[in-house]
């Protein structure tokens, strides 16, 4: 998985912060938690070490390390 090049600002750092601790209470909410392994991919994303599409990647992968792949539907959508 290769690194974002391109660094984020100040602010889109803030932002991507304050959506992981909104993400992580909505969680909690319902008695769902977020291990150290999912934290630590978070926080590369908040620290801008990984964008959007490479986070999605890593999360896909990490799912399917943990529980197998996907089924996919017969009618071709997700």
């Amino acid at each position: 998985m290769a690194a974002t090049l391109t660094p984020i600002s100040e602010r889109e750092r803030a932002n991507r912060a304050e959506a992981l601790v909104a993400a992580i209470a909505n969680l909690r909410i319902e008695d769902l938690h977020v291990d150290d392994e999912l934290k630590r991919m978070f926080q590369r994303h908040v620290d801008g070490e990984i964008g959007d599409e490479e986070l999605g990647a890593a999360i896909d992968e990490l799912n399917e390390r943990r529980l197998g792949p996907l089924p996919r539907s017969r009618n071709g959508r997700p």
